[in-house]
C-alpha cells in the first residue's frame, strides 16, 4: 500500500495507530473515515495525542490485552472515551510483551520458536472459548457503536496480532476482500519497522545468536504466512470466515446488515 501513511494517525509516543476507512468491499462501498481505527496499546500517549484521539471522536476504546499487560501499562483514555477491558488471552501467548532475556532462554536452540509461538497463539484466537467470548464481545460492541461520527478503537500491545485477527473478523463481515484485508495486515511491518528493527539490534547487542534474532523477528513482525494458517484453519474448521462469522461469533443477518449500514458510506 503506497499510500499507507495516509491511514497512520499522526501518534506521537504509540505504534500502529491506523485508520481503517476507506477500504472498499466487492461491491464498491468504502469503510466510513473516524469510525474504526486498529492500534498499538495506548499506555505512552502525550497529552497531544489523547487531544488527537478526541478530536477523531474516538468514543470506545477496546482492549484486548490479558489483565497482566493491562495493569502493567494501563491505557491512556482521552476525554468522553469509554473503556472495554476485553481480554482474548489469559496471558499474552503471542510473547510480543515478554521480556528479551525470556526469548532468549526459550528460543537459544529452536530456530523455529517464533513461528511454532505465532501458530500457537493464531489457533488459541480462533478456537479457544475464552477467545471466540471476546471477539463475540468485540462485535457486540461494534454493533452498538451506531452514532455518526463516533469512531471504535480496538488494540492490543503491539496492534498486529490479536488485533489483526479482529480487523479480520469486522473486515470480513463488511464484505472487504480478502486481499484488502491481508495488505491491512501486513502494513504492520512498514508502519512499525523502526520498532521492529530497534527489536532486532537488541537482541543482537545483548548477545542473542541467530535463533534468538529469527524469533525476535517473527513475533515483532506480520507475515502471510500467519494470515494464511488462520484463514485455513478457519475453512478447515468452520466451513469459511462466513461461517465463522455466523455460526461461532453469532452474528445473524440482521446483525451484519446494520455492521454495514454503520460502518459503510452509502
Amino acid at each position: 500500500m503506497n499510500n499507507y501513511h495516509k491511514r497512520l494517525l499522526n501518534i506521537k509516543s504509540g505504534r500502529n495507530f491506523r485508520e481503517l476507512g476507506g477500504y472498499q468491499t466487492l461491491t464498491g462501498k468504502k469503510i466510513k473515515y473516524h469510525k474504526l481505527l486498529r492500534t498499538g496499546n495506548l499506555a505512552d500517549l502525550l497529552p497531544e495525542d489523547t487531544d488527537l484521539l478526541e478530536n477523531y471522536n474516538v468514543k470506545l476504546i477496546i482492549d484486548f490485552r490479558s489483565e497482566k499487560e493491562k495493569n502493567k501499562y494501563p491505557d491512556i483514555i482521552p476525554n468522553q472515551a469509554k473503556y472495554e477491558f476485553n481480554p482474548v488471552f489469559s496471558e499474552d501467548l503471542t510473547n510480543a510483551s515478554k521480556p528479551m532475556e525470556d526469548l532468549e532462554k526459550w528460543a537459544s536452540n529452536d530456530p523455529n520458536f517464533g513461528k511454532r509461538q505465532m501458530f500457537a497463539a493464531y489457533n488459541d484466537m480462533i478456537n479457544s472459548s475464552s477467545a471466540q467470548n471476546a471477539y463475540r464481545h468485540f462485535l457486540e460492541l461494534l454493533l452498538a457503536n451506531n452514532n455518526d461520527n463516533q469512531a471504535a478503537l480496538f488494540h492490543c500491545t503491539a496492534g498486529k496480532d490479536r488485533t489483526g485477527f479482529g480487523a479480520l473478523l469486522i473486515l470480513s463481515a463488511l464484505g472487504i476482500p480478502f486481499d484488502t484485508i491481508k495488505k491491512d495486515y501486513l502494513l504492520t511491518n512498514t508502519t512499525t519497522k523502526d520498532f521492529i528493527n530497534s527489536m532486532l539490534k537488541k537482541a543482537k547487542d545483548d548477545g542473542g545468536n541467530d535463533n534468538v534474532v529469527k524469533a525476535t523477528y517473527d513475533i515483532q513482525s506480520v507475515c502471510a504466512e500467519y494470515l494464511d494458517y488462520v484463514l485455513n484453519n478457519i475453512n478447515n474448521n468452520y466451513g469459511s470466515i462466513h461461517s465463522y462469522l455466523r455460526n461461532t461469533m453469532k452474528l445473524s443477518r440482521k446483525d451484519i446488515l446494520d455492521l454495514r449500514k454503520i460502518y459503510l458510506e452509502d
